[in-house]
């Protein structure tokens, strides 16, 4: 285990240093090409358990595990955004994002060309941010947000972008503004990470003859979406912020178990009707700022989170309360309940600058359910945990 942890320790400043590289020099050579605009963004990301057996924030992709030790792989991520303007009206957009759960090798994160229809009014064709939080957008970009991160527990879709065609129509009111969205895509995911890792959890834990966690069993789980569809409607008047998402669609998930004799399918691998729905309210009141987001996966799942931040110059306290809880049974065992957790956060955001914020972040996880979200050497279901966690969130 020491090893382990020693080669995680050099990889991190080995890649995060070279792909920072790949980024300044990125921004210099474009910065002479006046067609050209590029914007950036990241995350250095430490933390540590202070009880239980360890801490899962069941970020995209299966991010932000944290066992005994300081671990700063699993959340820090730097992004890259670049905006070549083609013509008066159009634009290509291409976000790339290095995260520190891949050994920071850069993917793809939205890729699309934007057709300004209207001083109001846009069209987006390609891979794009699926907007069905408030926070989808911004939800990797710490500098905008209190928190430490964006209350996962009500964040918990595994899938986070689309291909497809966006349109939105702004309209500019004395009192306020409205905004109307409505798209249109699909989404492959094979392997879908965050519902592999999930049900592995779930599934099979390994331990060594002294109780120590050594790994996981071998399950193969994929999630593909045709038909989506969905709207968001957003109206500003003046502090109050209302929103509302809608998806449907068709899903297929396939769940596979996998031995030295291939891959055998557990179950799935059929078109189902699906839907998510997702409300917030926001107030901003001089200093304080309230939020409140409930959303409903049909069938899947229900979840939460609610915020209070008071702002006193270049400092921010924050707490706010989530929840999830799955309306399915647990796959390994029907007569079971699924999940079903609370989170509690207390934290601090500093502002060292305009663009650049350190934050702390206490988490007092509690599990309410009877299939282990993580870590569970008693094998009794109760993944309770404390979390500490550090961050310097910056854009440019």
């Amino acid at each position: 285990m020491r090893s382990h942890q020693v080669t995680i320790y050099k990889l991190f400043p080995m890649q995060f240093c070279r792909f920072s590289l790949f980024v300044l020099l990125f921004a210099v050579a474009s910065a002479r090409a006046g067609d050209l605009q590029v914007s950036g963004f990241g995350s250095i990301v430490g933390g540590t358990v202070l009880s239980g057996d360890g801490y899962w924030a069941r970020l995209p992709e299966g991010a932000g595990q944290y066992q005994q030790g300081l671990e700063l792989m699993s959340e820090s991520r730097l992004a890259l955004q670049a905006n070549y303007a083609l013509a008066e009206q159009w634009d290509f957009v291409g976000q790339f994002v290095a995260r520190g759960h891949d050994q920071f090798e850069p993917k793809v994160a939205w890729l699309y060309g934007a057709l300004t229809l209207s001083s109001d009014r846009q069209l987006k064709v390609g891979r794009l941010r699926l907007p069905v939080y408030q926070y989808s957008d911004v939800m990797d970009v710490g500098v905008t947000y209190p928190w430490l991160r964006v209350p996962s527990d009500a964040y918990s879709l595994a899938v986070t972008e689309f291909d497809g065609v966006m349109l939105s129509q702004r309209w500019n009111w004395q009192a306020g503004s409205t905004k109307f969205t409505i798209y249109s895509g699909q989404r492959d995911t094979d392997p879908n990470r965050l519902i592999t890792a999930i049900e592995q959890y779930k599934n099979e834990q390994k331990f060594n003859i002294v109780g120590d966690f050594v790994g996981l069993g071998d399950i193969h789980t994929t999630k593909f979406y045709r038909d989506m569809r969905g709207l968001v409607l957003e109206n500003s008047i003046d502090w109050l912020t209302l929103r509302f998402s809608y998806l449907k669609g068709r899903e297929n998930f396939s769940y596979y178990d996998i031995s030295p004799n291939g891959y055998r399918l557990r179950f799935g691998d059929e078109w189902l009707p699906t839907r998510f729905l997702d409300g917030s309210v926001q107030l901003d009141l001089k200093n304080f700022f309230v939020v409140a987001e409930w959303n409903y996966y049909q069938k899947i799942y229900k979840s939460w989170f609610t915020s209070v931040a008071y702002k006193a110059e270049l400092w921010t306290p924050y707490v706010y309360l989530s929840g999830f809880k799955g309306t399915q049974r647990w796959a390994v065992d029907p007569l079971r309940l699924d999940d079903h957790y609370q989170s509690t956060g207390l934290g601090l955001r500093y502002d060292l600058a305009p663009r650049v914020a350190l934050k702390t972040e206490l988490t007092l996880f509690s599990d309410k359910g009877d299939a282990p979200v993580f870590i569970d050497r008693n094998r009794d279901g109760d993944t309770d945990a404390t979390a500490l966690a550090v961050s310097l969130d910056f854009s440019f």
